[in-house]
């Protein structure tokens, strides 16, 4: 199987980008210019967040071909058919900071200044592109059946064609020095899960015979190989658990369904799952993040700290373009249920006013912002990530 991206995402995305950004004011030229930079300035941040990991691969797999991606199906025909842009940006938005790290913002910038359109149509333009371009690799993945290794292959068939289009500004952008390593530590991730599913086959074929021997024993045996592999692979899980009947072989070395993808990092430990605006989008409890559902902006917070997600402003882009447009931002701080209610106060005020700074570091006029207290400043019992977060609207 050899085939070059390019002209497939391009007639399939290209256009769509390129028509979604004239209709949005841009010149035809710098749209098309624009979308022919985007496409694989994703291709090549898919490529970059699963080389040398083999479980941010097994999460990108899951993502396209399983379940969980089932809302991909038909994202390029409702964005043709003018239905769904707005949904998917925000979806968009939110896996960025997942799938291309802290690199989004300047991506979207570089795009903006190679292509000439505006930073803020850039930052749309980028998290628009992300599920077009997941949903047409996912009904390659279908109409070939093609199997993970298959997939990962593809992608690596992709440096000739990136080196011919990203010159070294996008590249440094993306946080990529060498093609040629990147797509090296690709290969290896390649062989690595190659490795790994014969030795999980091979573990699973030992326990079969011991479960139909002893039907309680076995049972657990070759549940607890799953539960071992699946810790192993992805160095992280949901504090919720259901009970599930033993799976089959090769269900044992499957990866996590991407309702419960994470950011996956070295320096996390067992965090909780908290969903987002679709069960596509799962981000740690623990870590910091931003989100945008109906057109409110939530920064989330982790426990005793004010600091912002990296990424926030290509996520809160049209938010922070409403505010220098003179329309007014309200933000609103609230506070965890639990602990001492007076230093919770005093953090949530803190965390409101990290918000007002990061706007107008944006370039908000401070008069456009307007710190208000929320009639309940609690969040909800029971939820500590809801009593860490402050909403940003925009009034006006």
């Amino acid at each position: 199987m050899s085939l070059d991206l390019d002209n497939l995402l391009q007639s399939q995305v290209g256009n769509v980008l390129g028509q979604f950004l004239t209709a949005n004011g841009e010149s035809a030229e710098n749209s098309t210019q624009a979308a022919g930079l985007a496409v694989p300035a994703i291709i090549a941040g898919l490529v970059k967040y699963v080389s040398g990991n083999a479980a941010n691969a097994s999460s990108l797999l899951d993502l396209i071909t399983g379940a969980g991606g089932a809302h991909l199906n038909t994202a390029v025909a409702d964005v043709t058919s003018g239905n769904g842009a707005g949904s998917l940006i925000d979806l968009g938005k939110q896996l960025l900071p997942n799938l291309l790290g802290g690199n989004a913002p300047d991506i979207a910038d570089q795009i903006a200044v190679e292509s000439g359109i505006s930073k803020a149509s850039s930052g749309s333009l980028l998290a628009l592109a992300l599920p077009l371009v997941l949903s047409v690799l996912r009904g390659k993945a279908q109409s070939e059946s093609l199997s993970s290794g298959q997939l990962l292959g593809l992608l690596g068939q992709q440096q000739g064609w990136l080196a011919r289009v990203l010159g070294p500004s996008m590249l440094s952008a993306l946080g990529i020095g060498s093609l040629s390593g990147l797509f090296g530590s690709l290969t290896n991730v390649i062989s690595g899960l190659g490795a790994a599913a014969t030795a999980s086959t091979v573990k699973a074929s030992m326990a079969t015979p011991v479960a139909a021997k002893k039907c309680g024993a076995g049972k657990w045996i070759v549940l607890g190989l799953a539960a071992l592999a699946a810790l192993f692979a992805f160095k992280s899980c949901g504090n919720k658990q259901e009970p599930a009947p033993a799976p089959s072989p090769v269900e044992a070395s499957a990866p996590i369904p991407a309702s419960e993808m994470t950011a996956l990092t070295v320096s996390e430990a067992t965090p909780a799952m908290a969903s987002a605006t679709d069960s596509m989008v799962q981000v740690a409890d623990s870590a910091v993040r931003v989100l945008v559902e109906d057109g409110v902006a939530k920064f989330y917070f982790a426990t005793g700290k004010n600091d912002i997600a990296e990424g926030a402003d290509v996520i809160v882009a049209d938010v922070i373009t409403a505010g220098k447009e003179g329309k007014k931002l309200v933000i609103s701080g609230f506070a965890d249920s639990t602990g001492n209610a007076a230093a919770n106060e005093e953090l949530s005020k803190q965390r409101a006013q990290a918000v007002q700074a990061f706007f107008e570091a944006q370039g908000v006029d401070a008069a456009n912002i307007e710190l208000r207290k929320p009639e309940n400043t609690t969040g909800a019992v029971g939820n500590e990530q809801e009593g860490r977060r402050v909403e940003v609207k925009v009034e006006g």
